[in-house]
């Protein structure tokens, strides 16, 4: 038997897989392999597909082999020269484009303000010039701010978002805010992807907050990463007006030229999810978003123009 070659063991190495499909799941991998962790060596698998599933699958399964030979036993079977991140950029359920990159995330992404009109329900490119506002019954899942925007070019977004928007409640002292992202074809009709548990009709990202949480860590946030410092509460009373930004899970995600990004604002859940909810909510009356003027409410987007489309 020929000998095996002999690597020096790196430090802290890692191989991370991680769901958009599943938020639980996706944010840990991307957090431990954010830049500043530079004596790591982190492998991120991002997939769209049911979690278990994919990470029992054959190819799963031949790549953490792959890895354990690597770093447990020394082998030298060419893994430090695989780039870094294996991305699943999804275009629909269980339809995605697979690709490798060498950083997460992509370095060719453009952090884009995507700023919302409540006189016209867009997203607009640059802030709305005339104050407006739209407001929702706060405790029911009918009822909801909706925004979107038309592409006229084909884009991915690929990683974190962040919501800044201006809110108020008409009743008590605290509000729960849920966001969705959803992605209509160019008729109209929601394409949909894998969500919780095997859940086959889920939208392109989420994210939520309660708003006496919205003190943020101004040291650790980035303009796609708010990051909420949790450290106190900060109440607030009927009819006041505050800023809040809230974080939206990971994700990749392929709008062709006609589609849409759908944003979404509401009280609770989008959906009745198997087996993850938010039950205990504190919303109480109407919320209302304020946007354009003073009011500098934007959705940030990773965005990334597709070139051959």
């Amino acid at each position: 038997m020929a000998p095996e070659a002999r690597l020096t063991r790196p430090a802290n190495p890692r191989s991370d897989s991680a769901a958009s499909a599943f938020p639980v799941r996706s944010q840990l991998p991307f957090e431990l392999s954010l830049p500043s962790l530079v004596n790591a060596t982190p492998l991120v698998e991002a997939d769209g597909q049911k979690k278990w599933e994919t990470f029992y699958g054959e190819e799963a399964l031949t790549w953490q082999k792959r890895f354990l030979d690597h770093f447990l036993r020394v082998i030298d079977n060419g893994l430090d020269h695989l780039p870094r991140v294996r991305l699943e950029v999804r275009k629909a359920y269980y339809a995605q484009d697979v690709r490798s990159e060498e950083a997460w995330p992509p370095a060719s992404i453009q952090p884009t303000a995507l700023y919302l009109c409540g006189n016209t329900g867009s997203l607009l490119r640059g802030p709305a010039a005339s104050e407006a506002n739209v407001r929702y019954r706060s405790r029911t899942r009918k009822r909801r701010a909706v925004f979107s925007v038309r592409f006229e070019r084909a884009v991915e977004l690929i990683g974190g978002m962040s919501l800044k928007v201006w809110v108020s409640t008409s009743e008590g002292d605290d509000l729960d805010l849920f966001v969705v992202l959803r992605k209509l074809d160019s008729t109209g009709r929601e394409v949909f992807f894998s969500g919780f548990n095997g859940y086959q009709h889920d939208a392109v990202a989420k994210g939520w907050l309660r708003v006496s949480h919205r003190e943020l860590d101004v040291f650790r946030s980035t303009p796609l990463r708010p990051w909420h410092s949790h450290t106190r509460r900060e109440k607030l009373r009927p009819d006041e007006i505050v800023s809040v930004e809230i974080e939206i899970w990971p994700s990749a995600t392929l709008f062709e030229a006609g589609t849409t990004l759908q944003l979404s604002i509401r009280g609770c859940d989008a959906a009745k999810y198997p087996g993850f909810r938010h039950t205990k909510l504190v919303n109480r009356g109407w919320h209302t978003i304020f946007t354009g003027g003073r009011y500098d409410s934007h959705l940030m987007v990773p965005l990334r123009n597709r070139g051959d489309e």
